[in-house]
């Protein structure tokens, strides 16, 4: 009889907890005749389980096949156990109460939009939910947001103070309960609960609603036309009427935010088409549980038989080819689209998180008091606390992809098991879209989106999430990674560290175009050499210029710069950045005298006197108020401004997005081509001088044709020059890192060319392409750093 009995030890890792993994275990188990346990510790998920041995063989299998929505299996280990004596076998499948351990192999799951059933739940009026804005169960809600330690029990997230009520609680224990140990479990009896706090006429007073009332009071004001901040998951947003060009132009002031497009959230898919199209897997993103952003292409024409089809403010999202779309993900989004539609109000909502450009996002009401307080109408705050800020994750299409732009809500932080860390390692990324990451003896996890770090409060955030993620997996890392250059804050707070430390730190450094193509690398999990194109606006090379058109044949350890964007000055330094005119001017400069130059008569240099044109040459003329740049980025830019699409930058990215959206009109295009020289250099001249002579023989008529055509030949040509450079190294995989390749016109025409051929193209998919993955890159670095580099250097 013993022999048709067995009893197994399963330890599982990975995301699986706080997603209905226990209760999941316990009904399998009791399908299956089984006796034993579960168990949920800082290591993941344990189980002895005893039945039948054909009966265990099929629970195993199930676990893996039919784990719930939200999990992640990692790893699971399977060890054969003797069968209990009749005295200790225990006469039931239980769960058991978690236990600390001394490591912590589990991952923290993302925060999760709300489930449909959950969304059922509050517009029933039978159900006790009904109306209530924090309703969750074990498949959505808040996850990393209100977490503080692991493993996730409900006494170690920020509900540890709201009390079950006795409904709640009997919700709670029943493991057959879709609410069992859903720890951010609760309703209107024991909250938490939400409240209207009013700005208006800069008298702040606390009107006395709560709940849903509080909810109807703030779309009352939305239909007024007022700029409200509303508490989410991670965050505040700025909120505002999607459809009144006032509000939006109020809000945009607000925030110091002029031109830079906006989101918007609105009820529904339906909803959603008659702004916006797109491709299948684009409504299936904007669709998904994660509830990102998704850009997609604004729709040409909205129905006019559509009675309830509401017109779009035109200062949203000017001048740009996408408009940012979300759906709501939170039960109070839900209930507020209700109370909007009850009287009859506009179904878009312009929604943005609540700070000003370059600050953090607020996470409590004092922060949104000391930023707003007399310019916003008024609040709905709630007192759940958020542990750890979040924003809105943001993607779009591209290369026949999903792609992440910013990496937060629904995605972060984001785990990767696989690679095993000899030595726990701190990643402290980079200067701009920051994040940092860790690498744990089993996993490697990166940080949502932090900001840029160029002032005190990001500065603040960015320390206190280096302090959260090592709290979270009860580690002190005593190895550090951060980028080669010397002004960065992550590079000097790497450094602080160390000084500040008791301990002996280990500090390693890379390269930041290296880290780029890394962190391709680390998301694919690629060890062998490769050929990279790392493109982005700038960062530090290692000749003290300014890097960012590399091409670079590399390996997780080393790398050799085989290829570079031929170089040209940025005059003034930072300032040519947001003065484009002055990359053009300095690229001409190369090639030309001035007095040809001025002879041009060029219209981004319209506006220019004889003195400014004279002080711009003896600023390019100075060497160290003007350094030499081979970025991408900045010749993008420059192409823009020749072709009359932006004068003076508002924002980053501007100039690459109306080339953009020139580039998406079907037209034909101009045959250009970059040269590439027998050192590695990629010239750009011959496009300029191709070029030039158009200028002044396009007539009015044909000029908007004629821009359209040059910027979409301009990315041809980019991805055109990428390929024949690839095909050199038919061995390596192509791997694309840096912000350039956020633009989906460039990696669209790059796959397009690569499609139907062998060699291996790789570009961010889960982690962005932008700076926000530098931290992975450092991580791939340093978990690879036992490796010979001399070797990896022959091997290259």
């Amino acid at each position: 009889m013993k022999d048709n009995f067995a009893r197994q030890y399963i330890h599982i890792t990975g995301i699986v907890q706080g997603v209905g993994f226990r209760p999941f275990v316990y009904q399998l188990a009791l399908q299956y005749a089984l006796v034993g346990w579960v168990i949920n510790d800082s290591e993941g998920v344990k189980i002895e389980a005893q039945g039948e041995t054909e009966n265990l063989k099929q629970f195993i299998i199930n676990l893996q096949q039919q784990a719930p929505p939200l999990s992640r299996i990692d790893q699971m280990t399977v060890t054969l156990l003797p069968l209990w004596l009749a005295a200790e076998k225990p006469a039931l499948f239980s769960i058991e109460k978690s236990q600390h351990c001394d490591s912590t192999t589990v991952c923290v799951s993302p925060d999760q939009g709300l489930c449909n059933a959950c969304k059922q739940d509050i517009a029933n009026p039978a159900s006790r939910y009904y109306h209530y804005p924090f309703t969750n169960c074990t498949h959505c809600g808040p996850r990393y947001s209100i977490t503080r330690a692991l493993p996730y029990d409900r006494a170690t997230t920020s509900m540890q103070g709201f009390v079950l009520c006795s409904d709640c609680q009997q919700a709670y224990v029943n493991p057959l309960d879709r609410r069992y140990h859903a720890q951010p479990i609760s309703c209107a009896v024991c909250g938490p609960w939400t409240r209207f706090i009013d700005y208006k006429d800069n008298a702040t007073s606390d009107i006395e609603l709560t709940q849903q009332a509080a909810i109807n009071q703030l779309a009352k004001r939305l239909q007024a036309g007022a700029v409200v901040a509303i508490k989410g998951l991670g965050g505040f947003h700025l909120v505002c009427d999607g459809s009144n060009t006032q509000a939006v132009a109020k809000l945009r002031h607000i925030k110091h935010r002029q031109q830079k497009p906006l989101a918007v959230m609105v009820a529904d898919i339906k909803t959603a088409q008659q702004w916006v199209i797109g491709d299948p897997i684009e409504w299936q993103a904007l669709d998904s549980q994660a509830r990102p952003i998704v850009l997609m292409h604004k729709s040409q024409s909205i129905s006019l038989n559509d009675i309830n089809a509401v017109n779009i403010a035109t200062n949203v999202a000017p001048n740009v080819p996408y408009l940012g779309v979300m759906l709501p993900y939170t039960p109070l989004h839900y209930l507020l689209f209700t109370a909007l539609a009850d009287i009859n109000a506009t179904a878009v909502l312009v929604m943005t998180s609540a700070n000003v450009s370059g600050m953090p996002i607020a996470t409590d009401i004092k922060q949104v008091e000391q930023q707003f307080l007399g310019v916003i109408d008024s609040v709905l705050d709630h007192n759940r606390p958020i542990v750890h800020a979040c924003d809105d994750s943001v993607v779009h299409y591209a290369g026949g992809k999903i792609r992440t732009l910013r990496m937060a809500r629904g995605y972060a932080p984001y785990s990767q098991f696989g690679k095993k860390s000899e030595t726990i390692t701190l990643a402290l990324g980079a200067q701009q879209k920051s994040t940092i990451a860790l690498a744990l003896p089993q996993q490697w996890v990166l940080s949502p989106y932090i900001g840029d770090l160029n002032n005190l409060d990001t500065e603040q955030r960015y320390q206190q999430t280096i302090v959260d993620l090592q709290g979270l997996y009860q580690v002190t890392a005593p190895q550090l990674v951060c980028d080669k250059h010397p002004s960065y804050y992550s590079t000097a707070y790497a450094k602080q560290l160390i000084s500040a430390s008791q301990t002996s730190l280990n500090l390693l450094q890379v390269q930041h175009h290296h880290a780029h193509i890394l962190a391709v690398m680390a998301e694919h999990n690629l060890t062998k050499p490769v050929i990279g194109f790392t493109f982005d606006g700038t960062g530090w090379g290692d000749d003290n210029s300014v890097w960012g058109g590399e091409v670079l044949l590399a390996s997780c350890q080393t790398y050799q710069r085989i290829g570079h964007l031929r170089c040209f000055r940025l005059i003034g330094g930072e300032q040519a950045i947001k003065e484009p005119a002055r990359l053009l001017l300095a690229m001409l400069l190369e090639c030309y005298e001035l007095d040809d130059i001025k002879a041009m008569q060029l219209g981004a240099f319209s506006t220019w006197s004889e003195t400014h044109f004279s002080n711009l040459y003896q600023l390019w003329q100075s060497g160290s108020r003007s350094p030499y740049t081979s970025s991408m980025g900045r010749f993008i830019d420059a192409w823009a401004c020749l072709l009359g699409l932006v004068d003076k930058v508002n924002y980053e990215g501007q100039c690459g997005l109306l080339l953009e959206q020139a580039a998406t009109q079907d037209i034909d295009h101009i045959p250009l081509s970059f040269q590439l020289t027998a050192d590695g250099i990629i010239d750009w001249q011959p496009l300029l001088a191709s070029v030039l002579p158009l200028i002044h023989g396009i007539s009015h008529d044909q000029r908007q044709t004629w821009i359209n055509s040059l910027a979409r030949s301009v990315f041809m040509a980019i991805a055109e020059m990428i390929v024949t450079i690839a095909k050199q190294h038919p061995h390596h995989a192509v791997v694309l890192g840096g912000g350039v390749f956020q633009n989906r016109v460039l990696v669209d025409h790059i796959y397009q060319q690569f499609s139907g051929q062998s060699q291996p193209l790789y570009c961010g998919e889960k982690l962005p392409s932008n700076d926000a993955s530098i931290a992975a890159g450092q991580l791939w670095y340093a978990l690879h750093h036992h490796r010979d580099a001399a070797i990896e250097l022959q091997e290259l």
